[in-house]
């Protein structure tokens, strides 16, 4: 088995990303892909991370393997990518190893965990708001509101999409117009009263670390429905969060 990806950052945000959710998961590599499927243990977020065989470099897999991560420690090992580094792994009996090929080659060995493997079914939601936005606009909407309030609430307004926050400290409000340039796409399915619902500023600051190494993010909700925040990582890989709504 051999994977070579040629931009190590990507995996040292995004693992990064993940650890902040769950200390421990597993990881399955077959020939679609790579990819991890978990929840914390609150069942408050669910991450699911994807990146398919042909945005490898070098993908050689035959079958499937599924083995145990603790992401504290591969996020140690993570933080030492370089730019333009590339990133290889390779899968042993009870170890894997990264490996980073830029400023000479430089392997590191974890140890493989004994986790259960996780079967989450995939949620069956409609969402009446979608909302797409550059990774950068996403990663300082949540810097503006993320000092004022552990909660913040999204309004979908026919032509603005409007979050606030409100605590002891004080108030926030980012009003982004439909032709600010800043949404790249946006559609209200309700012709009702605006959709609106409330979420924990903490875990939309968790997955805001990789933004520093996706394309573009989107924003999915519904009236007290879950969050999807998804990152196009890659030609055909992603990162998405789905987040339960907090109800005031």
């Amino acid at each position: 088995m051999e994977l070579t990806f040629l931009d190590a950052r990507v995996w040292k945000y995004v693992i990064s990303a993940i650890a902040k959710v769950v200390s421990e998961t597993t990881m399955k590599i077959n020939e679609e892909g790579v990819r991890i499927r978990t929840m914390d243990e609150a069942k408050v977020v669910l991450v699911d991370f994807f990146i398919p065989a042909s945005d490898f470099e070098t993908y050689e897999v035959e079958g499937e393997i599924e083995f145990g991560l603790n992401l504290d420690d591969l996020t140690k090992v993570m933080r030492r990518a370089q730019k333009d580094d590339t990133l290889s792994i390779e899968v042993g009996e009870s170890s894997y190893s990264i490996i980073y090929k830029g400023r000479g080659i430089r392997k590191f060995t974890l140890p493989q965990l004994d986790v259960a493997s996780e079967s989450i079914p995939e949620p069956e939601l409609e969402f009446d708001v979608k909302v797409e936005l550059t990774s950068d606009a996403y990663r300082e909407l949540v810097k503006d509101l993320e000092p004022i309030a552990d909660t913040v609430t999204f309004v979908a307004e026919p032509s603005t999409l409007r979050v606030e926050a409100t605590s002891d400290l004080g108030e926030a409000e980012v009003i982004i117009p439909q032709d600010s340039g800043v949404l790249l796409d946006y559609e209200v399915k309700s012709s009702g009263e605006p959709p609106k619902s409330s979420y924990g500023v903490e875990h939309l600051a968790y997955i805001s670390t990789a933004s520093q190494v996706a394309h573009k993010a989107s924003l999915e909700f519904s009236n007290e429905m879950p969050l999807k925040v998804t990152f196009s990582i890659g030609e055909g890989g992603w990162l998405a969060y789905l987040v339960a709504p907090r109800l005031l």
